[in-house]
């Protein structure tokens, strides 16, 4: 019990700790700002594309399952 205790106070106080990295920080016109930017969208993009393929690779063997059925 005292343990979680613990673990919340940590969790409550340690946030006066953390702080973000320098590029966060920096200038949004900066060149190392501006490709960290672009370098998420291009992650986000390839997990969607990835995504979709796997959504689409389920839905054409269930479409190929029913034509079979009927």
């Amino acid at each position: 019990m005292i343990k979680n205790y613990l673990y919340i106070f940590l969790v409550i106080f340690s946030f006066n700790f953390l702080s973000a990295c320098a590029v966060c920080y920096g200038a949004p016109d900066d060149p190392i700002t501006q490709s960290l930017n672009k370098a998420m969208l291009f992650m986000l993009g390839t997990v969607f594309f990835v995504l979709s393929c796997i959504i689409y690779s389920i839905f054409s063997l269930i479409k190929r399952n029913n034509n079979i059925q009927t």
